[in-house]
């Protein structure tokens, strides 16, 4: 076979031209940052990869090295003490854990979706995800339930000292191929664990948090930047360009400290991505004298005093604020205020930004001294809080009397929840979320369709195509279905809904709306029959006139 060869000069001129070539279609255009509408990390150069370590520190090296400096830390292959990475099969998990309940978030967290579980929307059974999870949008973002901490090892720098006293909760991430965060901050120091598949993380220190574009808080010390970690608008955020980062390829084995407020973006990928990340406070100082003399090993999560725990079937407290650091506050409120009003702690842990305001004030207190309910979240919790504390009664709370001599941790933890309460750590975020208006508006025209002659029936699934078209769950939709058909007929009918109709708009005033709920995601998108979209127009159209037009 003859070879057709280029003379010598031609080569070099092809050579330089395909140079050329490569060199304009891979060069950023004039006045374009580097970077622009690329994936997070391309803005510029990482820094370098996170410190490795392939033997563990001593709890005060931990200290001194990471913790108090804020500084991330991967230790390699620390995972692998854990009974659990070598047994969590998908099989077994199934056959041990799969009746425990968990709560659960899309893949994509910049698309705020809470898919539909077997126990509503954001509740779900392990034994649902892990039958679903490599096809379904669902990731596992919740609190680790109890029975799990068995199989989880503590490194052994933590099973000594202040941080042995200062682990909060424990959690358990899973989902399949593609999970992603957006680029967010949390209140606490974290170490993350991987069992299966393999992250990628962009790591931010909090130096650099003014450079960041259209940060959100998410309550306390939490926020997160709505930035699209899959394409930056360096042209729109021009200041990103200069936030500097480090990174960090994790396997599984490999055990990543997380410096509370140290800003993280993360990628999981694999088909089976399975982590374990263990909370612990923001700490100020240590007393590690004690560690000295303790042989130092991994230990049982189930053996160390976890400020919160989840037994797998009740609500969680996943997120709840730490409450030795509620303590400092409340002390430090009591320092410059000796009786507290109801506006004055209403303004501490709520709406610090309105407690100058004379008018608000008097008028919160008002409300609070006739008893009136309120439908706002906050004076909600508020009254919460004056229910454990104000033990006569009078609306006020003596510091010396009522106030620190309750601080338990007990107290405190009871205090945390109130405050920082979420409602997609139970089965009562469906009812928050839509609450009393969308679901009265949905069962009054049930009442209306069952009114006219030719449709005096509906079955269960036409109820249930109704309801999930609100945004409600199968599960939940079922549960009201029952309560209006309690003879199992088959079918409900005008009278039966409305014997039926306040007890099921009951279950949605719960006092969290419309706080906590006004700005709720919609569930991920579910199968609709046409005609019913007509009928009740699109999710993002469901206020209350367009519902009753439409429905």
């Amino acid at each position: 076979m003859r070879l057709f060869m280029l003379p010598p000069t031609t080569t070099a001129v092809a050579l330089l031209l395909w140079s050329l070539l490569v060199h304009l279609t891979t060069e950023t255009p004039a006045g374009v940052p580097k970077g622009h509408g690329e994936p997070l990390g391309n803005h510029r150069d990482s820094d370098g990869h996170v410190d490795i370590l392939t033997t563990l520190p001593s709890p005060q090296e931990f200290w001194d090295k990471y913790v108090s400096k804020r500084r991330p830390v991967l230790f390699s292959g620390a995972a692998r003490s854990s009974p659990g990475m070598q047994l969590w099969t998908d099989e077994y998990m199934l056959e041990t854990f799969g009746d425990l309940k968990v709560r659960i978030e899309g893949k994509h967290q910049k698309e705020g979706k809470y898919p539909e579980g077997e126990k509503g929307i954001a509740q779900d059974t392990l034994r649902n995800v892990l039958q679903t999870y490599r096809t379904r949008d669902v990731y596992v973002v919740s609190q680790i339930p109890d029975p799990l901490t068995e199989q989880v090892a503590v490194l052994p720098f933590l099973t000594c000292g202040t941080f042995k006293n200062h682990i909060l909760e424990s959690n358990l991430w899973l989902g399949g191929h593609g999970t992603q965060s957006q680029i967010h901050k949390d209140a606490d120091n974290a170490i993350n664990c991987l069992f299966s598949g393999t992250k990628t993380w962009i790591m931010i220190s909090q130096d650099y948090e003014h450079l960041l574009p259209d940060v959100v808080s998410s309550g306390g010390y939490s926020a997160r930047a709505t930035i699209d970690p899959d394409s930056v608008d360096l042209i729109k955020y021009p200041k990103f360009s200069e936030v500097p980062y480090t990174h960090v390829d994790m396997k599984p084995g490999d055990c990543l400290f997380i410096p509370a407020s140290h800003w993280h973006q993360v990628n999981s990928h694999g088909s089976k991505n399975l982590a374990v990340s263990i909370m612990m406070s923001r700490l100020k100082e240590v007393d590690l004298s004690e560690c000295d003399a303790v042989d130092l090993d991994f230990k049982p999560l189930s053996e160390m005093n976890m400020v919160f725990t989840y037994d797998g079937y009740s609500e969680q407290t996943m997120g709840d604020m730490d409450p030795f650091e509620l303590r400092e506050r409340i002390v430090e409120l009591c320092s410059a205020i000796k009786e507290l009003s109801f506006s004055a702690v209403y303004h501490e842990f709520f709406h610090k930004e309105d407690e100058d305001n004379e008018v608000i004030n008097n008028a919160i207190d008002t409300e609070m001294a006739k008893g009136k309910s309120s439908k706002q979240q906050d004076l909600h919790q508020n009254k919460q809080i004056f229910a454990i504390l104000d033990t006569n009664g009078d609306n006020f709370l003596s510091c010396d009397e009522e106030v620190l001599p309750k601080l338990s941790i007990e107290t405190l933890k009871k205090l945390a929840n109130i405050i920082s309460y979420d409602p997609s750590n139970s089965e009562e975020y469906e009812f928050s979320r839509m609450g009393t208006e969308v679901i009265r508006i949905l069962i009054e025209h049930v009442i209306n369709k069952l009114s006219n002659d030719k449709a005096p029936k509906m079955t269960k699934e036409q109820f249930l195509l109704r309801y999930r078209a609100v945004g409600g769950s199968r599960p939940v939709g079922s549960q009201l279905y029952d309560m209006m058909d309690p003879s199992q007929q088959g079918y409900i009918t005008r009278d039966m809904v409305l014997s039926k109709m306040e007890d099921v708009i009951s279950l949605y005033d719960n006092g969290l709306h419309p706080h906590h709920t006004q700005n709720m995601p919609w569930q991920a998108d579910i199968e609709i029959p046409g005609s019913l979209i007509n009928e009740v127009g699109t999710k993002q159209q469901w206020k209350a006139q367009k519902i009753r037009d439409d429905l």
